[in-house]
């Protein structure tokens, strides 16, 4: 199937043949062949991927979605198999995964750095102002007893405590590595568990972690007595949410339609957008239509 697919859109895309037709044909393309979009397994991506689909399908273009894909790892196999064909990211993680020796800080930069180092059949489109940057939280009274205010205040208390996150974060460059190589941060142990989400919530509340690995944006940290610390070192890059996308599925049309997703999308909407859902329990692909609906233009057909 993966191969049948992938063939189609090579075979039905001629245009290097057909300059002075491109937006024609890549139009006919796209009505032909669903565009997949993928998200990670935490309901920031389930919005964001909801969110370019409604966008897309305002201008009459066939979207499916595949959410909760797991880790980065799997989805940039995805992507690579063709499976998905495009997926919100944050770049400084992109960057991280392609390059876990890079410290670059810079939005130019790390476009610049991606530019290098991601695959040929791969593309990022126009970055938004939004970036969820993974953050470290502990409770009020844990902050209260400890008098922790930072990273830097966490490093000498850290043998102590239990650190809960996504399976990756004992092992990736922006994780716990970062971490001990920036704040000389180690944990007493690490479990794996999720990135801010239920089970996280369910550890730390009752005790079982001191420490909860989540993203700066998530609607829960609105309601949770948490006290997230702040990077005073600035281990974490700059994370501002972009389409990553296969090449071969963009024309004109999803170009703009996304780009116009990127350049309306905000710190402030991504928070708001994360409480209706992790606290109003709202449906995501609704919260993502009401969104697209009151900050995008659908294009005439």
């Amino acid at each position: 199937m993966k191969n049948k697919r992938r063939s189609k859109a090579h075979s039905t895309h001629p245009l290097s043949l057909l300059v002075g037709l491109g937006l024609l044909v890549g139009s006919a393309l796209v009505s032909a062949q669903s565009i997949i979009i993928g998200g990670a397994n935490f309901s920031e991506q389930t919005i964001l991927a909801n969110i370019y689909a409604s966008a897309l399908k305002n201008q009459g273009i066939e979207v499916t979605t595949r959410l909760n894909l797991g880790n980065r790892q799997i989805i940039a196999q995805a992507l690579e198999n063709g499976d998905i064909d495009i997926v919100p990211e944050y770049l400084g993680s992109l960057l991280s995964f392609y390059d876990d020796k890079t410290a670059l800080t810079t939005q130019k930069e790390i476009l610049s750095a991606l530019q290098q180092k991601l695959p040929t059949d791969l593309q990022l489109l126009e970055p938004s102002s939004a970036g969820s940057i993974t953050a470290w939280a502990v409770t009020k009274k844990t902050a209260d007893k400890y008098n922790l205010h930072t990273l830097s205040d966490l490093a000498p208390v850290s043998g102590n405590f239990t650190l809960g996150g996504p399976p990756e974060v004992a092992t990736a460059a922006l994780g716990l590595p970062g971490l001990k190589a920036v704040y000389g941060i180690n944990f007493k142990s690490v479990k794996s568990l999720d990135m801010g989400g239920p089970l996280s919530r369910l550890a730390l509340n009752s005790g079982a972690i001191d420490v909860a690995t989540v993203v700066s944006t998530q609607g829960i940290l609105a309601k949770e007595p948490w006290v997230v610390l702040e990077d005073d070192k600035h281990q974490q890059p700059l994370q501002n949410i972009t389409p990553l996308a296969r090449k071969a599925l963009l024309t004109p049309q999803v170009t703009r339609a996304l780009n116009q997703v990127s350049a309306k999308l905000t710190d402030d909407d991504l928070k708001q957008l994360n409480r209706l859902v992790d606290i109003d329990h709202k449906d995501p692909a609704k919260v993502a239509a009401q969104w697209v609906a009151e900050h995008t233009a659908k294009t005439a057909q």
